[in-house]
């Protein structure tokens, strides 16, 4: 009767601890939950939208325009969501609210369209952005610390992924474009 006892342990103590440890890999490696802390990213993200991050993303793929990402700076215990707006080396300019990348009016179907007019008091210097880093801001222009504000232009490897989809609350689960 005991050696029973013990292979019925053994038979699903096995599986159990794989299965903790496949969650605990994926969870380190791969995918990560994170919360929407502020109202930074409104009307895309929400505050205390959970969304889940693909942190492999940056193993085999660069970061794109319009990707909303994850920041973790060195020196700072925050984590930041934001949209990537400008790549190395490109050249950024908002002039009375309007984002130019490169000298290109850019059009930013992801910003609250009933601000737009509180928008155009926006400026900020043309601004080259050096290679391995990367120019953010919040899609709620007017109240987001980013790259125009306090992050500055953000290294590349301060990334931790991207946010794939928002999973809580229940209502807003949707992919993240």
């Amino acid at each position: 009767m005991q050696k029973e006892k013990s292979v019925w342990w053994i038979e699903w103590g096995k599986p159990i601890l794989c299965a903790i440890i496949g969650v605990a890999m994926i969870k380190t490696f791969v995918f990560a939950p994170f919360v929407v802390e502020g109202a930074s990213m409104q009307p895309s993200l929400l505050n205390n939208d959970r969304i889940v991050v693909n942190k492999i993303m940056m193993e085999f793929s660069s970061v794109k325009y319009g990707d909303v990402v994850v920041i973790k700076k060195t020196d700072d215990p925050k984590y930041y969501v934001k949209r990537v707006i400008g790549l190395p080396n490109d050249t950024i300019k908002v002039e009375n609210g309007i984002l130019y990348i490169n000298n290109k009016e850019q059009k930013e179907g992801y910003l609250d369209h009933t601000l737009l007019e509180e928008y155009k008091q926006l400026n900020y210097p043309e601004t080259e952005i050096p290679s391995h880093k990367v120019f953010v801001m919040g899609d709620n222009r007017l109240n987001s610390i980013d790259s125009r504000t306090g992050l500055g232009d953000t290294d590349v490897s301060s990334i931790v992924g991207k946010a794939e989809f928002v999973f809580y609350p229940f209502n807003r689960v949707r992919i993240i474009n």
